[in-house]
C-alpha cells in the first residue's frame, strides 16, 4: 500500500515505459504534469528515478535491485511478421539491450549525471540518454525555472512514445531512437503548466564526433503543455538550420484525455490525439517504410502531415487493450497519396519489470508505386514485443 501511495503522489508525465510504449496517460489520470517526479529527463522517457520504479512495480513484489537509484537496464525483443514475409524484413531480433548509470554529483542532489548505452540491440542510437542535469528546485516545487540539461536527449516534441512505428513520430524525426545534442531549459510554474526550450546542434545529431560545417547547423525546439483538469493540451514546434539541405521544421498539436479520471469504473480509458505538420523529414521513408525510392526522392522536401488517434482501455491492473489509428500524407500538395493503418492489440504486465505486447495492424497505401507492397507502410503486420526494464 505504501508503494502505491508513493507512486500515485509522485507519478509524472511518462511514469512507466511499458512495452514499447511510453505512457503519458498516467500524467493526466493522476494529475501530475511534472515528468521529473519519476524521470531524470524533464520531458519524460529514459531512466526512472526511485519513485518511478516504485510506481512501475506497484502491483507486484519487487527486489532491491529493481528500485535502487544508480542503475537501469532496458531489454526489448521483437518478433515481426509482415504481410510480404518472403521479400521484406521480418522475423525475430533484439531491439534494445541498454544499461544506464545515473548518480547525483552533489550532496544536495541537485546535479545528476546520466549515461545510457545501447550495446546489445539494433544499431540505431548506441548512445542514448547521456547528459548532465542541474535542478534549480527540489522535486515538487513549482517554478518557471526547473532544470537545465546539457548533452544528448530526446526531443521535447509531441506525445512522447517509445514506438517508432507511429507516423507522427517518424514524420517529425522524433522516434524513440532519435536524439538531439545540445541544451534544454525546462520549467513547471504551476500544477497545470510545463514548458521546454531546447537549443540543439543540427538535426538528430549524435554528438559522438565532429563534422565539417556542424558548428553552423542549429535547431530550436519549443514544447508547451497545459493540463487544467482530466485533459491535457500541448503544442510543440521545431526548426533546424542546415548547411547542405533546406531548413527542416515541424509542428505538433496534441491532446490526452483521461476518461478514467472522470469515472474509473465506467470508462477506464485514455484517449490520445495528435496532428502534426513537417517539412524536411521525408527521407526517413527510405528506411524501409516506403516501397519506391524514387517516390521518396520526389517528396523528400515536401510538406507532410500526420494524425494519431489512440484509445487504451485498462481491462485489469495488468492488462490493457489498445486501438490505434495512424494516417500520413507525405506531400500535402497531393492529398490523394495517403498511408493509413488500423491496429488492435493487448499489453500484459507479466511482472513489475516484464511486459508483453501483441498487435495486429491493417495498412492501406494509395500511392500507385505502393502496389508492390515492399515497404512497411503498405503492409499488414503482426508483431510481439517482450520487454524487461528496471
Amino acid at each position: 500500500m505504501k508503494r502505491i501511495i508513493l507512486g500515485s503522489l509522485f507519478f509524472a508525465s511518462i511514469a512507466v515505459v511499458s512495452v514499447s510504449e511510453a505512457t503519458p496517460d498516467y500524467a493526466v489520470r493522476f494529475n501530475n504534469i511534472s515528468c521529473t517526479s519519476c524521470h531524470y529527463n524533464p520531458t519524460g522517457g529514459g531512466p526512472l528515478k526511485h519513485n518511478g520504479k516504485l510506481f512501475q512495480g506497484r502491483w507486484f513484489e519487487t527486489a532491491p535491485l529493481e528500485i535502487q537509484n544508480y542503475l537501469s537496464a532496458n531489454f526489448r525483443a521483437l518478433a515481426y511478421f509482415p504481410e510480404k514475409a518472403k521479400t521484406t524484413k521480418g522475423g525475430m531480433g533484439v531491439m534494445s539491450g541498454s544499461v544506464a548509470l545515473h548518480a547525483p554529483l552533489s550532496e544536495k542532489k541537485d546535479t545528476f549525471l546520466v549515461i545510457e548505452n545501447n550495446f546489445a540491440g539494433f544499431s540505431a542510437a548506441p548512445l542514448r540518454d547521456t547528459y548532465l542535469l542541474y535542478n534549480f528546485n527540489k522535486d515538487g516545487v513549482y517554478s518557471w525555472y526547473e532544470s537545465l540539461l546539457v548533452g544528448r536527449f530526446r526531443a521535447p516534441f509531441g506525445i512522447v512514445t517509445d514506438e517508432h512505428r507511429t507516423y507522427t513520430r517518424f514524420q517529425t524525426g522524433t522516434r524513440w531512437y532519435d536524439f538531439e545534442t545540445g541544451m534544454m531549459f525546462s520549467g513547471t510554474p504551476s500544477s497545470k503548466l510545463h514548458y521546454d526550450i531546447a537549443l540543439v546542434n543540427g538535426k538528430n545529431f549524435s554528438g559522438q564526433t565532429l563534422n565539417p560545417g556542424q558548428s553552423e547547423q542549429w535547431g530550436q525546439i519549443v514544447n508547451l503543455r497545459y493540463m487544467p483538469s482530466f485533459y491535457l493540451f500541448g503544442v510543440s514546434a521545431s526548426n533546424y538550420k542546415t548547411t547542405q539541405a533546406p531548413d527542416s521544421r515541424a509542428l505538433s498539436l496534441y491532446s490526452i484525455v483521461s476518461l478514467a479520471r472522470v469515472n474509473n469504473l465506467i470508462m477506464p480509458a485514455t484517449v490520445k490525439l495528435e496532428y502534426s505538420q513537417a517539412q524536411g523529414f521525408n527521407s526517413i521513408l527510405n528506411q524501409g517504410f516506403a516501397s519506391d525510392p524514387n517516390y521518396v526522392t520526389a517528396v523528400q522536401n515536401s510538406k507532410s502531415q500526420a494524425i494519431l488517434a489512440r484509445i487504451d482501455w485498462l481491462l485489469t491492473n495488468k492488462i490493457t487493450l489498445t486501438y490505434k489509428f495512424d494516417w500520413l500524407t507525405p506531400d500535402m500538395d497531393f492529398p490523394a497519396d495517403v498511408y493509413d493503418r488500423h491496429g488492435v492489440g493487448v499489453r500484459w504486465a507479466i511482472s513489475a519489470n516484464t511486459n508483453l505486447l501483441a498487435r495486429t495492424e491493417l495498412a492501406r497505401a494509395t500511392q500507385p508505386s505502393e502496389s508492390v507492397k515492399t515497404g512497411q507502410l503498405a503492409q499488414n503486420a503482426t508483431f510481439f514485443i517482450l520487454e524487461a526494464i528496471f
